[in-house]
């Protein structure tokens, strides 16, 4: 019924071929509630893994061109209409914050593709705790955590110097709650904060919600410029700093030890709190593990947060932070307001998971994994983008790579461009606490492959020379938020 082309010269990824052929013959051929082949069926006609036809079957998903029933297949969504795939929808969601990122290469993207979910491991831990614990795994836990997480997040934590005592260990679900609840606790009505510049837009959210306001220092290629930071505090007093020590969110950039104990002693002359959001901090490519600011913390400043799910697997939700005895009783009340406890059968099954060594494991092969992609999307970045785009710094691990467009363009009317000829990215706008448009972007391989990698910086340098001779610089397009 299908036929998919494997030359090199057609370069495109399978599941994006076998994603389009189902998309025109859903619009041509199909009608409402027709069923569309199962997967392992059309995997064998076509030749393929099943995992790349179940991506492109979730992207059609995700789209809503068709629906899943359970045990059933899938289906064609009735209503279908290519309008509902136009650009007009695409430049609504840039507006709210999103990118479409269904039929691209795709290089916004933070978290990996699902094809690396150790799904299989995670499974075994989960049946294990259903065996041992029975209906026990479902029930509420206490607000702050299942006690044997705790536990084990504590020695996990111990071997990186990291010290911390059962009750100041919170459980949350994700890193995103962990900053939300952290807002709610310490700002008040007016509150100043500090941001690094550029910083993660779901921080800035969190912050503009309870009416920051909300101050940015630029980084330097070794962290927070220091000296703009404290002119800044000798005439402000400032809640708390938000930052990321290791592989920064879009940066790249990693904190020098002796910039990390520089900020501590400003905390303790100035008093004020550091938020550390610690996202990546496994994901080094040298041989050299990095250290965290918490590390560090003998007064008690630090307030760590660390999500497991993101470089594990996104949609598992979980996170914790160790904070000052001074906040516990406040953290407790919160976190049971939002949503009483984090899921009881996640926490158990991720108790499993890192006490028998699986995490760990896991972490190691997405680490080689990554390793690869990296050098890829660094070796083409330095032969594609020589003489047209700038990489501002080079990193030492984590998933990001941080351009500069040259003067008098932005990189989202570049975004605009780019997203035509089938490439995304996350314009510098989106780290920005204004989102005026920026000359910076972030690439992120996370998840794309090594030949997606190589194709698409291909397309993006191909498509900036034309973009950057273009004499227009049209800025008509609002922020992408």
């Amino acid at each position: 019924m299908f036929e998919i082309d494997r030359t090199k010269e057609n370069g495109k990824a399978l599941y994006l071929q076998i994603y389009q052929l189902l998309k025109k013959h859903i619009k041509n051929e199909l009608n409402s509630d027709d069923k569309l082949p199962p997967i392992r069926k059309l995997a064998a006609e076509l030749d393929v893994n099943p995992a790349t036809v179940a991506r492109a079957y979730n992207i059609l998903d995700d789209q809503g061109l068709i629906y899943k029933k359970v045990g059933r297949g899938s289906f064609v969504a009735p209503k279908y209409s290519e309008q509902s795939l136009g650009s007009e929808k695409n430049k609504s969601m840039l507006k709210h914050g999103q990118i479409d990122l269904s039929e691209n290469i795709n290089f916004a993207s933070a978290a990996p593709s699902t094809d690396l979910f150790p799904v299989a491991d995670f499974k075994y831990a989960i049946n294990k705790v259903l065996d041992r614990d029975q209906g026990e795994a479902f029930t509420y836990q206490k607000s702050q955590g299942y006690l044997g997480l705790r536990h084990s997040i504590r020695e996990y934590f111990l071997e990186d110097g990291i010290k911390a005592d059962l009750e100041q260990i919170q459980i949350v679900s994700g890193a995103q709650q962990a900053i939300d609840i952290m807002a709610k606790i310490l700002i008040e009505y007016g509150d100043k904060v500090v941001v690094e510049e550029p910083t993660y837009f779901g921080a800035l959210q969190a912050f503009k919600s309870r009416k920051a306001q909300i101050k940015s220092i630029k980084m330097l290629k070794d962290g927070l410029d220091l000296d703009k930071f404290e002119d800044y505090l000798k005439n402000n007093k400032i809640k708390f700093l938000f930052t990321m020590q290791n592989f920064h969110n879009p940066t790249g950039i990693n904190w020098s030890n002796e910039k990390q104990l520089q900020l501590l002693e400003l905390a303790d002359k100035y008093n004020f709190y550091i938020i550390e959001d610690d996202l990546l901090s496994e994901l080094y490519y040298s041989s050299n593990k990095v250290s965290s600011l918490k590390k560090f913390d003998e007064n008690g400043r630090v307030i760590f947060i660390k999500s497991f799910s993101k470089v594990f697997m996104p949609g598992l939700r979980l996170a914790f932070i160790i904070l000052p005895d001074n906040l516990l009783a406040e953290i407790l009340e919160t976190k049971y307001a939002t949503d009483i406890s984090s899921a009881g059968l996640t926490q158990r099954a991720f108790d499993y998971y890192l006490r028998e060594g699986l995490f760990n494991k896991h972490i190691n092969l997405k680490r080689e994994l990554f390793k690869k992609r990296f050098k890829v999307m660094a070796s083409e970045i330095e032969k594609q983008f020589s003489g047209l785009i700038e990489l501002k710094y080079k990193p030492k691990g984590g998933l990001y790579f941080w351009l500069k467009l040259p003067e008098t363009k932005n990189s989202h009317d570049f975004y605009e461009v780019a997203a035509n000829k089938g490439v995304v990215f996350s314009p510098g706008s989106l780290f920005s606490i204004d989102q005026k448009p920026s000359r910076y972007f972030r690439l992120s391989f996370a998840a794309v492959n090594e030949q997606e990698i190589s194709l698409g910086i291909k397309l993006l340098a191909n498509t900036a020379r034309n973009f950057l001779d273009d004499k227009k610089n049209n800025s008509n397009y609002s922020p992408l938020l």
